[in-house]
């Protein structure tokens, strides 16, 4: 019999944490499935995204049911495939995720991920250089950039605090099946392990709630991706190959309806329909979307850019403390650089009281452009949110025609690129916390883009009502610098009157 030397009651008759959550309940209550996804005919680019730099490469393999990311021997290299939403982390409730990975070959200089994580929070299986004490390179880490810089916390194989009779018996060449499982409220557990014999085994686990020297939250979201990665952060001795299969995200105790306000994107109210002047084919009538910064702390009309570098800019006088925006992003949404997209966003690493110093938030490196001088920018967090289609609201006017109506997505390998725009935000047009933004001046999809949703509005329909409760929801990229567009798409024979109204759930916590 064991004593909790804390609050003195007996443990002997506690359930094994294997079958306890992190907070500690039986695991007998409903658990849902709020992502998943197998790779048996593809890599599923509508639902991944992938970046990479270098000799990374990214690629399907059929035979196998499952994806491969290599990375070759060259420094630089970089492979990331990484879920497209965020998974909406609620108070109450445990996070898991579980997946099968072969992680390749722990080599120096050479570091494989896997887990729930991005480039400044999370929690995630790695492996990097062997040593004797831990010959597979293994280690559980938590990130978090709650301190203004990306902090690591690594627990190496060897200080792992689960049974030791079991983790020494693992053989990372073979194939294995990793899980994780967290609580956030921002002092909540994490929790690493593995299935062997299909028993869920614990590897390692901290409760960072009265965790010695831990005064911030152990991440400072608890809202993050699933993501495997594969860094060389300098020459490697081969070739290195990580391959991963099925992925499920659950929420254990359920998860209930996304919290966030409604706002309803549409037409001006002085101009409530537009002429498409003839015969048009996708005719975008309206167009919504994210905004790209979910924070905005500052930017170009507090203080003018007056030059700019790859790795910084210099502000009109002195109108900032020192180091007050470490940590921070900057957003250029005019700036075109290698990396793609249509602007550029960089992690702030220092400021002095008019300078901002920045790196690429992925890369860890200097942008291919520079910021001109007055460039537009913006600072603060980037937007990890989602807005969640509800209804289509739309009418035609014109009595004499009829009219094809489709909903036009921006994908992650081909983002919609309009003719004419002029989006504004929400904020302006009267609903002040939104975080959306919206075009009706547009009169081409330029380039991208997918049909996804269509149906026929025939003279006299007056107004549809649309439901679209169960569409996917527009998501911000990888590297937060090109956020997801909707249009409704108008095509017809000849000039038709349309007007519309996107209703959607802006759910951003």
């Amino acid at each position: 019999m064991s004593r909790n030397r804390i609050t003195g009651y007996s443990e002997s008759s506690a359930m094994p944490q294997r079958v306890r959550d992190v907070l500690g309940r039986l695991k007998v209550a409903v658990h849902q499935n709020i992502y998943d996804a197998d790779f048996e005919y593809g890599a599923q680019p509508l639902r991944w995204e992938v970046f990479t730099a270098g000799s990374g490469a990214v690629a399907h393999q059929p035979g196998i049911g499952g994806v491969r990311m290599r990375v070759s021997t060259n420094s630089g290299d970089i492979a990331i495939r990484q879920s497209r939403p965020y998974m909406r982390y609620q108070p109450g409730k445990t996070m898991f995720m579980a997946t099968a990975c072969q992680m390749g070959t722990a080599q120096t200089n050479n570091v494989t991920r896997v887990g729930f994580f991005d480039d400044a929070n999370g929690a995630f299986f790695e492996q990097s250089t062997a040593t004797a004490a831990n010959p597979f390179g293994l280690a559980v880490v938590v990130r978090s950039d709650t301190s203004g810089t990306v902090t690591d916390t690594r627990f190496t194989l060897d200080q792992w605090n689960g049974d030791s009779r079991i983790i020494n018996t693992l053989d990372f060449s073979r194939i294995q099946m990793f899980w994780i499982e967290y609580a956030w409220y921002g002092a909540g557990a994490t929790r690493f392990g593995f299935w062997i014999d299909g028993e869920p085994v614990i590897a390692h686990q901290t409760g960072w709630a009265n965790y010695v020297g831990q005064t911030q939250p152990w991440s400072r979201t608890g809202n993050l991706p699933v993501r495997y990665e594969q860094r060389n952060t300098g020459a490697i001795a081969a070739q290195n190959d990580l391959f991963h299969y099925g992925v499920s995200v659950i929420v254990e105790g359920g998860q209930d309806d996304q919290r966030g306000f409604t706002y309803s994107y549409g037409m001006a109210p002085a101009t409530p329909v537009r002429s498409t002047g003839g015969a048009v084919t996708r005719w975008p009538v309206l167009s919504i979307r994210p905004r790209a910064m979910g924070t905005i702390e500052y930017r170009q009309s507090d203080s003018a850019v007056t030059a700019g570098t790859t790795t910084s800019v210099t502000l009109t006088g002195t109108p900032l403390t020192v180091n007050q925006f470490q940590g921070r992003y900057i957003y250029f949404p005019g700036l075109v650089t290698t990396q793609g997209g249509t602007g550029a966003i960089g992690r702030i690493t220092s400021n002095t009281t008019s300078v901002i110093n920045f790196v690429d938030n992925v890369t860890g490196l200097a942008f291919s452009a520079a910021p001109a001088a007055s460039a537009v920018y913006t600072v603060g967090i980037l937007n990890r949110g989602q807005l969640l289609p509800r209804r289509l609201m739309v009418v035609q006017a014109t009595a004499t025609q009829n009219v094809v109506i489709e909903l036009v997505a921006s994908t992650p390998a081909a983002p919609i690129r309009l003719t004419g725009a002029s989006f504004a935000t929400l904020a302006s047009l009267g609903s002040t916390n939104s975080f959306a933004e919206r075009d009706v001046s547009a009169t081409a999809i330029a380039s991208g883009g997918e049909v996804v949703f269509a149906f026929v509005l025939t003279p006299g329909a007056g107004v549809q009502d649309i439901d679209l409760s169960y569409f996917f929801p527009l998501l911000n990229t990888l590297r937060g610098n090109d956020v997801d567009l909707l249009s409704v798409c108008v095509t017809s024979a000849a000039t038709v009157t349309v007007g519309a109204h996107l209703i959607c759930q802006e759910a951003m916590s």
